[in-house]
C-alpha cells in the first residue's frame, strides 16, 4: 500500500505512516475544534521536510505537491496568516523557494463571489471593466463544479486541501442539487484513485441534517471527527479526535489505535494528538 503522510507525526504513527494514496478524507469538525489547524500543520511540516528540518516519514512517500484551495484568503493574506502562526516559515524563503513550486495556494474567490452581491473590491484587485471583460467560469454551485475540474490538471501524487465544503452548502438546498453534490463526491473518490491524488476536505459538523451528513460521508474513504469534549469534573473543554471510518486502513489498526484522542494546538508544533482516552 503506497501511503502519503499527513505530516502530523502523532496521526501518522497510528495510521502506519500515513494515508493510502488517492484517498478522499472528510475532516468533520466542530467550530474551533482544530480543522483548519490540521491542514495548516500538515502543510508547514511538509515544508519542514522539504527543507530538511524534519526527517522523512517512515513508510510513506512525500507528495510531489500540496494544493490549498480556498475562497477565503488571497495569496498575500495566506502567507501572512501562516507566518504569524508558524515561526518556522519566517526562517526560510517560503515565498521564493516553496510557494508556487511545492505548495500551491489557489484563491478561488473570483469564482465563488463572481455573481454575488459582494463588492468586487473585497475579493479582487481588478477594476470593474477588467472584471466584466474577463468573467471567471461560473456554475450553479458557487464554483464547486469548476473547482473539481482541476482534478484533470492536478499533478499526480499530490495532496489537495479544500479548506471547507461548508461555504458551498447553500447552493445545494433543494433535493436535485443535493443529489448532484453526493454524486460529485462519489465521482471525486473514483477520480482521486485513478490519478493518485489525495483529498482532505473540511466540513463543519451539524450544519447538515444528520441523514444528509451520513449520505455525504458515505462518498468518502475516510471520516475523521474533531470535536469538543466537556469535562464532567470541571467547566473546561478538551479538543478530541477520532476516526469514524477509513477504508483499507481501519482493519490494519490495533484495537488500541481505534480510539478517541486528545488534541492539542500550539504555536510551534501546531496540531497534535495524545493521551488515548477510550477504546471503541
Amino acid at each position: 500500500m503506497v501511503r502519503v503522510p499527513t505530516y502530523i507525526p502523532s496521526v501518522d504513527k497510528i495510521l502506519g505512516g500515513g494515508v493510502p494514496i488517492g484517498s478522499t478524507i472528510l475532516l468533520l469538525t466542530e467550530p474551533g475544534a482544530g480543522g483548519p489547524e490540521f491542514l495548516f500543520t500538515s502543510l508547514v511540516n511538509y515544508c519542514r521536510e522539504i527543507k530538511g528540518d524534519l526527517p522523512a516519514t517512515s513508510g510513506a512517500t512525500r507528495p510531489d505537491m500540496i494544493y490549498y484551495i480556498t475562497p477565503k484568503t488571497s495569496r498575500t493574506q495566506f502567507v501572512e496568516m501562516m507566518k504569524q502562526q508558524f515561526s518556522f516559515l519566517n526562517t526560510i524563503d517560503f515565498e521564493g523557494e516553496i510557494l508556487d513550486k511545492s505548495v500551491i495556494h489557489m484563491d478561488v474567490g473570483d469564482v465563488y463571489f463572481a455573481r454575488t452581491i459582494v463588492p468586487l473590491s473585497w475579493y479582487s484587485t481588478k477594476t470593474i471593466p477588467e472584471h466584466l471583460m474577463d468573467l471567471p467560469p461560473y456554475d450553479d454551485y458557487g464554483g464547486l463544479a469548476y473547482l473539481t475540474g482541476m482534478v484533470e490538471t492536478t499533478k499526480e501524487n499530490s495532496v489537495v486541501f479544500v479548506d471547507s465544503l461548508t461555504p458551498y452548502l447553500p447552493y445545494f438546498n433543494d433535493y436535485e442539487k443535493w443529489q448532484n453534490l453526493v454524486f460529485l463526491m462519489y465521482g471525486l473518490s473514483r477520480a482521486a484513485k485513478k490519478r493518485k491524488i489525495t483529498f482532505v476536505i473540511l466540513l463543519t459538523s451539524d450544519i447538515l441534517p444528520e441523514s444528509r451528513e451520513i449520505s455525504l460521508g458515505n462518498a468518502f474513504d475516510a471520516i475523521i471527527h474533531l470535536v469538543w469534549q466537556k469535562s464532567r469534573e470541571s467547566m473546561s473543554r478538551q479538543r478530541q479526535m477520532y476516526i469514524e471510518k477509513f477504508i483499507s486502513v481501519l482493519p490494519l489498526l490495533s484495537s488500541r489505535d481505534i480510539a478517541t484522542y486528545n488534541v492539542s494546538i500550539s504555536p510551534e508544533t501546531g496540531f497534535e494528538i495524545s493521551n488515548l482516552r477510550r477504546v471503541a
